[in-house]
């Protein structure tokens, strides 16, 4: 029995489905822990642009903002902030914030949210809010208990369509700069 070139590519494409299905192989992530500390910054090497590349990338995003932000910062002081985003054109959405000064950390974060983790001066969603429209995350951040250099703050956020991949998933990015007074 002869088979034709169609038949037998199909037949492969199905073996290989089935093995893959019984893998339990899920959508490959670079990162399946989550983005790298400090991705929120947008000219970091490993941004949330990198993986998320697909769809467009917004700096300085007006649908992105920190609402209680000083207008200037006062040294071992706790900030009670809340990370808006409007997720425009996303069903999906999760953030990462981070606080440098003169690429070291500036202060700490903190969160009682169960979908949120730390790591010192950066904090990020852990899990996908699922939501189209606006989305917002409550944290905490304390400051330095000196600031003698700028204080810069970076957020980044995904409007993702949840389809576990890295297409059509859009990127804002907001920075904040605080120059020593």
């Amino acid at each position: 029995m002869s088979l034709t070139n169609n038949t037998a590519v199909r037949i492969v494409l199905g073996v290989l489905a089935a093995v893959v299905a019984a893998s339990g192989h899920q959508a490959a992530r670079a990162f399946p822990d989550g983005a790298p500390w400090g991705a929120a910054d947008p000219d970091a090497a490993e941004n949330c642009a990198t993986c998320h590349f697909d769809g467009e990338t917004v700096r300085n995003s007006t649908a992105l903002a920190v609402r209680g932000l000083p207008e200037n910062l006062s040294s071992d002081t706790l900030y009670d902030l809340v990370v808006m985003f409007e997720n425009p054109g996303g069903v999906a959405a999760g953030f990462q914030m981070v606080a440098w000064a003169e690429n070291q950390s500036a202060g700490t974060f903190a969160s009682q949210a169960a979908d949120t983790e730390t790591a010192g001066t950066a904090i990020r969603s852990t899990t996908v809010t699922k939501k189209d429209g606006a989305v917002s995350w409550a944290v905490q951040w304390r400051t330095p208990t000196t600031i003698d250099t700028t204080v810069n703050i970076y957020v980044a956020a995904s409007a993702a369509n949840d389809d576990q991949s890295p297409l059509g998933d859009s990127i804002h990015f907001r920075s904040y700069e605080y120059p020593v007074r």
